[in-house]
């Protein structure tokens, strides 16, 4: 039974998002339901996709250069609407797993009649031809200021390893040849720079049914690839020469092989098994198993056996897929998830610096807002200070009700102010629930924003001040009405006088302090308003 009530939302709009591409949609959307919910049909789920130029007068104050690139997505299910809270998020359902799905090449040739892939491109019309392959590069390559190439395709600012993952919608050997060349000197760059920086680098995954068609010639044989899996897939017994393809159009440069038996139509045998580990070493081969997703065809143990134990006796990576699951564990076999050495490196450097973020942790301050708990961490912000966490991102049911708590303590005002900083959740549903309009102080010059005032703020975690700025239209809106100036956490009264400034500057008239914490120092003031005290941040 489907149950993703959860998800579900009345608002008219699900979500907005800049610079949005559908395939990246239907693979997150695609990811989440199915990862989660067991009996998912995507055949339900309707994606519709437009413009805001259609509702110009809601977004009348953006810059009118950026309203073709802005696109407002409706995402339904079997006649429900998704709210998109989680699934625009990047895929990250496993503390372990960080994952992402990009698709450079749209499109596959060969037509296998099960092609999952295939259903889906068709149906979110993702292309008007799905048997004509569509490259959405070609991608830029710039330099650095000491020369090295930059790569405009992968981000590689994340700390995290990444596992991408590239032909979620097309075959890696059906690419014409400088297809393939240009997404791998991405690779390559994106690579060089975490190395460069002492990080762990990202893994790349690269799947097709044609490794004849796969061409490293441009690569020079001397670049560690081993952080990028190419994989073969083999359905029935006799694709199994696709391995031997696979090794020989790869086997003089370094990366990772790999065999895909998904889906399995039959007994298949486990050969060239032992070439594969012969020129790629056990650390650098890998064999996935899989069924048919959606198919008719179940799978039969029998039809795997000789496979799992072929690679059990070589010492190859096996990893079986979660839908084999019943079949493999009911004929008496451990169901097992290994990975090469690369993607398994991948997932310790995430463990271990989950398990650093962990450590920082070291006491909760429990505080209740009505009958809600809120569990604040004491964490290490820097050495030698603790500082309660307050971070009011994605706790609705907290802003909700902190707002209606201090909206009945607050003497009267005309108007809201906060800068773009935590308290900014808190600012606009006490704008909601009392009517009152909000204004918020920018962290930048924004392209619509005329005559702009600039203000420096202090920060309780650094020395620097913050710079934020307010338009002209919102300094008149200001001008001679009751400011009620709004924060998540009020720590240090400089920082109220910094705030305060702002509001006087614009010619307004600061009336209170609202926040959902103190600290016991600030606490005492007759002009802050608040819900808890917190202990005071002391250095050692």
């Amino acid at each position: 039974m489907l149950r993703i009530e959860d998800y579900y939302t009345d608002a008219p709009s699900a979500g907005i998002i800049t610079m949005l591409e559908r395939p990246e949609v239907v693979n997150r959307l695609l990811n989440t339901l199915i990862c989660n919910f067991r009996g998912f049909d995507f055949m339900k789920l309707k994606i519709s996709m437009h413009s805001v130029r259609e509702e110009l007068e809601e977004f009348s104050n953006l810059n009118q250069l950026y309203l073709s690139q802005i696109q407002k997505l409706h995402v339904y299910y079997d006649g429900h609407q998704l709210a998109l809270k989680r699934i625009l998020k990047d895929i990250n359902y496993d503390t372990h797993l960080n994952t992402k799905v990009y698709s450079p090449v749209i499109g596959c040739p060969i037509g296998c009649k099960y092609c999952f892939t295939k259903k889906v491109v068709e149906h979110f019309e993702v292309t008007d031809d799905y048997k004509k392959p569509v490259f959405r590069g070609f991608y830029k390559m710039t330099k650095d200021a000491d020369g090295n190439d930059v790569p405009e395709l992968f981000n590689i600012e994340s700390e995290n390893p990444i596992d991408w993952f590239l032909t979620y919608m097309s075959d890696f050997g059906c690419w014409e040849p400088a297809w393939q060349e240009n997404v791998l000197g991405q690779i390559i760059a994106a690579s060089n720079i975490k190395r460069r920086q002492g990080r762990f680098v990202d893994t790349f995954q690269l799947v097709t049914k044609r490794p004849s068609g796969i061409d490293l010639s441009p690569i020079p044989v001397d670049t560690d690839l081993r952080n990028v899996v190419i994989s073969c897939t083999v359905d029935k017994n006799e694709c199994t020469y696709r391995i031997s393809e696979l090794i020989e159009k790869t086997n003089d440069h370094h990366i990772t092989a790999c065999v895909v038996y998904q889906p399995v139509l039959e007994y298949i045998e486990p050969v060239h098994l032992d070439e594969l580990v012969k020129n790629f070493g056990k650390d650098n081969s890998w064999v996935i198993i899989g069924g048919e997703i959606g198919g008719d065809t179940p799978m039969k143990f029998e039809w795997i056996k000789d496979i799992i134990d072929r690679c059990a006796e070589l010492g190859i990576p096996v990893k079986m897929q979660a839908d084999i699951r019943p079949v493999v564990t009911a004929s008496g076999y451990e169901f097992i998830e290994q990975e090469p050495k690369p993607i398994r490196d991948s997932k310790a450097i995430r463990k271990r610096n989950l398990a650093l973020k962990n450590n920082a942790v070291s006491e909760y301050y429990e505080l209740k807002v009505a009958e809600l708990n809120d569990e604040l961490k004491r964490c290490a912000a820097a050495d030698k200070l603790d500082i309660a966490a307050s971070i009011l991102y994605g706790e609705v049911e907290i802003i909700v009700e902190s707002a209606k708590r201090l909206l009945e303590k607050m003497p009267e005002f005309d108007l809201i102010f906060s800068a773009e900083t935590k308290g900014t959740p808190l600012a606009y549903e006490l704008s909601r629930q009392s009517s009152k309009p909000c204004i918020i102080a920018h962290k930048s010059v924004k392209l619509y924003m005329d005559d702009t005032i600039e203000v420096a703020v202090k920060s309780i975690m650094s020395e620097k001040k913050k710079k934020f700025y307010l338009a002209a239209e919102e300094i008149a809106a200001m001008k001679g009405k009751r400011i009620l100036v709004v924060d998540n956490v009020i720590s240090t009264a400089e920082s109220l006088k910094d705030l305060e400034a702002i509001v006087e500057a614009s010619g307004g008239i600061p009336v209170a302090n609202a926040a959902v914490f103190a600290e016991v120092n600030i606490a005492e003031r007759e002009d802050v308003i608040f819900l808890e005290s917190l202990p005071l941040a002391a250095c050692e």
